[in-house]
């Protein structure tokens, strides 16, 4: 099977980015043969073996597409995430070849509720729903988080649940680590994101004021620099002593699996938000294949992955809850149990080899007509 995939910034360190990578890269262990489209492509890519068409800075998304699909002669087109949607339609309509996207969250929801300085509301919000309307036209839609999967079935009923992916092989128990905190046999704690409201980092800082009040045996890692501002940055920092709470600036997600075999506990203390009640974590299925002992607020998503078998900290999304949930790991116990299942269930359900399969025999009905 021939597949072009459409992706307008697949070198991103977003979770769209890095699932695009890993379809990319999956599809072709299940023997297709792909074409990347995309204004920005790394150069990790062209080990992959597929075929990459680069469009130049001011070539509209259908220019490109129908130019690389000219040439590469794909069976389907995927487009990766919402964004021109209307125009990867238009640029396999005209070629006659099917379409397919995949989508991990709704533009419009985000910039709505996470505010402007997420992007422009006004033409975002047009935009998104101008996208999404033409997504009711493709032959298939796979969904990335299971509480988006009802939405989009219902937008388009020919779409798929395939809820998360992670290249087990990288993020695992064993290999090199990053040595965290003081090295003093203290639980090492470690958040690894950005700084927007999204993620709720202020909710974790304060709760972490409260474990170190407690005298517990926790240090913390705060990773991540983007959305993060410096004053406010001092200010946290003089709320801690140095040897307990360390704050790093972002590294790139090729090197995040040694930091997750340094720490002992991930923790992912997003609040409840419309966007993030529709969002599946990458965190959070790399965290599980890495083996780490996982806290987590309780939203729905956090819940569909963690809750069925306990394969991690389910916590109010609260200070006092993400405190608490903080807290239940020092059981040492607990950890152990909940390290060997988060990385059972991460191998089961989330490999992005058998993820892609699934993308491909989805592909392969499509093209059967059934």
């Amino acid at each position: 099977m021939r597949v072009l995939v459409f992706c307008p910034a697949i070198g991103t360190e977003s979770g769209s980015g890095i699932r695009a990578r890993l379809i990319v890269e999956g599809l072709r262990q299940a023997g297709d043969d792909v074409c990347i489209v995309s204004w920005e492509v790394p150069e990790s890519l062209a080990g992959t073996g597929a075929s990459i068409y680069l469009m130049g800075e001011g070539t509209g998304a259908e220019k490109g597409i129908t130019e690389a699909a000219g040439s590469f002669r794909p069976d389907i087109v995927y487009g990766i995430t919402e964004a021109w949607a209307d125009a990867v339609g238009e640029a396999a309509k005209r070629r006659r070849i099917p379409v397919a996207f995949d989508l991990h969250g709704l533009g419009f929801v985000e910039v709505l509720e996470l505010g402007s300085g997420y992007g422009p509301r006004f033409p975002r919000v047009k935009n998104s729903l101008r996208w999404l309307y033409a997504i009711r036209a493709a032959d298939a839609v796979t969904a990335a988080n299971p509480c988006l999967f009802p939405i989009l079935k219902w937008l388009n009923p020919r779409t798929e649940p395939v809820i998360g992916m992670t290249d087990v092989a990288r993020f695992r128990p064993e290999g090199e680590s990053v040595r965290l905190g003081s090295g003093k046999g203290s639980i090492q704690v470690l958040y690894a994101g950005n700084y927007f409201r999204w993620q709720g980092v202020y909710l974790l800082l304060e709760a972490i004021r409260g474990v170190i009040e407690d005298g517990g045996p926790f240090e913390f890692t705060i990773v991540g620099s983007v959305g993060r501002d410096p004053g406010q940055l001092e200010r946290w920092k003089s709320w801690f002593p140095p040897d307990r709470v360390c704050f790093l600036d972002s590294i790139e997600y090729a090197r995040i699996a040694d930091y997750y075999r340094g720490a002992d506990v991930a923790i992912l203390p997003r609040p409840f938000l419309l966007s993030t009640y529709l969002a599946f974590p990458q965190k959070l299925v790399d965290s599980m294949a890495s083996g780490r002992v996982i806290v987590a607020t309780d939203l729905a998503p956090h819940r569909w992955a963690l809750g069925s078998p306990e394969s991690g900290v389910l916590c109010p999304a609260t200070v006092e809850g993400i405190a608490d949930g903080i807290r239940r790991t020092g059981d040492g116990r607990l950890r152990e149990r909940l390290s060997e299942i988060s990385r059972r269930e991460a191998v089961d359900r989330y490999c992005h080899l058998k993820q892609s399969r699934r993308i491909h025999e989805i592909f392969r009905t499509v093209l059967d007509g059934t």
